[in-house]
């Protein structure tokens, strides 16, 4: 019989290759299913996500309206923060998925370290950014004398910790480039449940914790985000699902440094011009009052729920995408990108549907306030069919972002939000008097305009291109 110590390491040695080998299976597999296997985990994680944010809505809400449209107006800001560096993720997840269609293991594993220390670099100096000037800009846009105080201190915790907990978003895109969609979801798994528990314990003062009000969530959701990042970090460089990093894969290498600032400035300025654009219009709803800027809110983190779906399936798809282009199979790149805009079409309408029923009883979960209630669940209505537009612009999103083409993905967004939603909003509502059911209104109309663009953009086929270098020797 064999040793089991050395029974044990070449288990692991054969679970490593396995893994490794498997890495560039998926394009040989049919498209619909293997879309739907990568992004069940990614859609569960990004529910997961938003629970931090409802957790934190649920529980300061019981602290009244004021401190909830605190929040509410501080999370444009923090958006801003985190999308600013987490458009480079992308660049990870549009180059480690074109190597392992490509089947080239260390060049994956080279720019897995290039993306995260180039993002965890930026990702410092936006945080600085954001504690220097943050309390300005909540002035900005719409916090007043009555909430700048809790508003303020529930966004520079929460951007203090962008620098500690950004390394597991980073960790997640990079697997998700070579395949494996489901580790990042147990560990958000992990980190959701213990931030749940933790909110009201720091929230209200429970047992022995202080009662830090406002402050306290944004601490519970930076505290409970750390144990996944310790995780993903220690998986990183021992070895998981083919990625397996040393520190000489941080160096700086100027073969893979153009490459990501190529994918990832406009991937940034795509994400951050979002950020903006929902602090724009929050300040449009904001000039409504304390009510309608506490329902904008909690409707906001409601929808953001019926967007994971195209979020998740568009992030699989700009996966599948990538190793199809890696591999050089550009009409099943194409074929997979249309699938994933046709499952997700079918689907969203159904949800849209739904909410015309629902969206007072989820309103009454967040809030007990009458004008809250009424104000929001018409927002929920017109913003579930506007959303649904939205989502198939996300998955052929996700698709150029695979391919690398996030110029492309960025000005189609910009021209969503800048074009169309901000100018719209604003037109209806203060311009012809509208009120808030023009800016409900203005975001529905964006939608159409911003689908019906990508879409006779996309059909065109040009975004078919492979983005890394053929190997010209052995």
């Amino acid at each position: 019989m064999g040793n089991p110590k050395n029974q044990n390491f070449n288990g692991k040695v054969f679970f490593m290759a396995e893994a490794s080998a498997n890495k560039g299976r998926l394009i040989d597999k049919p498209i619909l299913p293997t879309l739907l296997h990568l992004a069940w985990p990614i859609v569960t994680a990004q529910f997961l996500q938003l629970f931090y944010n409802l957790a934190d809505t649920f529980w300061v809400g019981q602290l009244g309206s004021g401190p909830l449209a605190a929040i509410s107006v501080s999370f444009p800001l923090v958006f801003l923060v985190l999308s600013l560096a987490g458009g480079f993720a992308i660049a990870g997840v549009a180059l480690v998925s074109q190597y392992t269609g490509a089947e080239e293991g260390e060049d994956a594993n080279r720019a897995a370290g290039q993306v995260i220390a180039f993002s965890v670099a930026l990702s410092l100096i936006f945080s600085t950014l954001g504690l220097i000037f943050g309390k300005e800009l909540l002035v900005l846009i719409g916090a007043g004398p009555d909430i700048i105080d809790e508003a303020w201190a529930f966004f520079r915790v929460i951007t203090a910790g962008i620098p500690l907990i950004f390394v597991f978003f980073v960790f997640a895109a990079v697997l998700q480039g070579l395949g494996d969609t489901i580790t990042p979801m147990k560990l958000r798994v992990g980190s959701v449940l213990f931030n749940i528990v933790l909110d009201p314990f720091l929230i209200f003062g429970w047992w022995i914790f202080p009662d830090l009000g406002v402050a306290g969530a944004a601490y519970a959701t930076v505290i409970s985000r750390l144990g996944a990042t310790a995780i993903g970090i220690y998986l990183m460089f021992t070895g998981w699902r083919g990625l397996k990093l040393s520190l000489s894969h941080f160096k700086p290498d100027f073969r893979f440094i153009p490459r990501i600032v190529r994918i990832g400035i406009p991937a940034a300025v795509g994400t951050s011009s979002l950020a903006v654009a929902m602090t724009f219009m929050t300040s449009i709803v904001a000039g409504f009052g304390t009510n309608p800027l506490a329902a904008f809110g909690v409707g906001n983190r409601i929808l953001a729920f019926i967007r994971m779906p195209s979020m998740g399936l568009g992030r699989a798809t700009g996966i599948l995408v990538g190793q199809h282009l890696g591999a050089d199979q550009r009409a099943h790149a194409g074929r997979t990108a249309w699938t994933g805009a046709g499952v997700i079409l079918v689907f969203m309408f159904a949800l849209a549907l739904l909410f015309l029923f629902v969206a007072p009883h989820l309103m009454r979960v967040f809030s007990d306030d009458p004008e809250v209630i009424q104000i929001g669940t018409t927002y929920l209505r017109i913003g579930g069919f506007a959303y649904m537009f939205l989502s198939v612009q996300q998955v052929l999103g996700g698709a150029l972002e695979g391919a690398g083409r996030t110029m492309e993905k960025a000005f189609f967004l910009i021209l969503n939000l800048w074009f169309f939603q901000v100018p719209l909003a604003y037109l209806f509502a203060y311009v012809l008097e509208w009120g808030l059911n023009g800016i409900w209104l203005g975001i529905l109309l964006a939608k159409i305009g911003g689908v019906t663009a990508i879409l006779t953009w996309f059909s065109r086929g040009t975004w078919k291109q492979k983005l890394i270098e053929e190997k010209t020797g052995s």
